[in-house]
């Protein structure tokens, strides 16, 4: 009852800061505002609405083939039916609470083809792993493409602040010297202590660290190497497309390039990591974003960054259900 109530408190608290933040913005705008925002929602084109959702099931469909080549190295076969319903259910649970996605994903999985949980989990640490190297290859495009306006964002949110707080810090040097002890003794206690804190660990313990490890190491055996980098960039550039392809929904951002979305997209996924799928957060941030980087389409920017989160809420709604309507039929698919 004790772990039942600490998700429930976990959940209430999650999904209130997203639908505090969405409120918070909400309540913001000007009555001009508001009526732009409606327009826009009531108003945009719900063709690239589909498109977008369309793009979005199909990178997901990547990362169930690439998830395959994972598996097989540690001797486990599963068909893509399963494999990609596992990927949708966790997305689908990661918008009740954050990162139970990676936990319901391998727990399905080991229900569906018995494959350890344990080993599956450290093949999804890799895909972790992963994800945040594609994350930091769109940052590196965004200094090539964008670099003047991520200059101007990092100098105005992140340079300019830290330099004051380290300031304020130079100025009491005790609190300093106190933090930079206590982080050390902490580290020396780890280091000195780490055998017995290894003896606090049970057998069964042990074994489930060893599946995890055994699934981080699958990657090292990934026999078509150039396959698995295909279905990375497959993932990511599906994630790119989708959003991009929301500009043509308004007339006011029709005109933005694969530069900006990838802004956003690098941005937006920050967003993602503080709330339940993003929500409340990534439209904050795209949409102010949108509005420094590119004023003229401050009109629709708020509906741009509802719409597109929407997108993507309404892909894994609707292909988890379609998932599991066509499972079978994907598990005669040979990968």
């Amino acid at each position: 009852m004790k772990g039942r109530a600490g998700q429930i408190i976990q959940f209430v608290l999650f999904f209130g800061l997203g639908a505090g933040l969405l409120w918070w913005q909400y309540s913001r705008f000007t009555d001009v505002q508001r009526e732009q925002f409606l327009n826009g929602i009531r108003n945009a084109n719900y063709y690239w609405f589909a498109v977008a959702m369309g793009i979005g099931a199909l990178s997901h469909l990547f990362r169930a083939l690439r998830w395959e080549m994972l598996l097989q190295p540690l001797g486990h076969k599963s068909g893509l039916g399963n494999r990609f319903t596992a990927v949708m259910v966790a997305y689908l649970a990661n918008y009740a609470f954050p990162r139970l996605g990676e936990v319901s994903r391998c727990g399905l999985i080991k229900r569906t083809d018995n494959i350890p949980f344990s080993e599956a989990f450290g093949t999804v640490v890799v895909e972790r792993i992963i994800d945040v190297l594609c994350l930091g290859l769109i940052f590196v495009l965004v200094l090539l493409f964008q670099f003047a306006g991520l200059k101007s964002l990092w100098l105005e949110y992140i340079w300019d602040p830290a330099a004051v707080k380290l300031s304020a810090l130079y100025a009491q040097p005790v609190k300093f010297y106190i933090a930079l002890g206590s982080v050390i003794a902490i580290v020396s206690a780890i280091y000195w202590f780490r055998k017995k804190f290894v003896g606090l660990f049970s057998s069964k313990a042990l074994a489930f660290l060893k599946g995890i490890r055994d699934g981080v190491l699958s990657v090292k055996q990934v026999k078509q190497s150039v396959l698995f980098i295909v279905y990375s960039l497959g993932i990511w550039g599906g994630y790119l497309l989708s959003l991009y392809v929301c500009f043509f929904c308004f007339p006011e951002t029709q005109h933005l390039t694969m530069n900006m979305a990838l802004i956003l997209l690098l941005f937006g996924t920050f967003g993602v990591a503080f709330t339940p799928g993003g929500i409340g957060a990534y439209q904050l941030i795209v949409t102010a974003l949108m509005i420094r980087l590119t004023p003229e389409t401050e009109p629709a920017a708020a509906s741009f960054s509802w719409l597109c989160w929407g997108s993507q809420v309404a892909t894994v709604v609707v292909f988890t259900g379609i998932a599991f309507l066509i499972q079978p039929l994907l598990n005669k698919v040979k990968a």
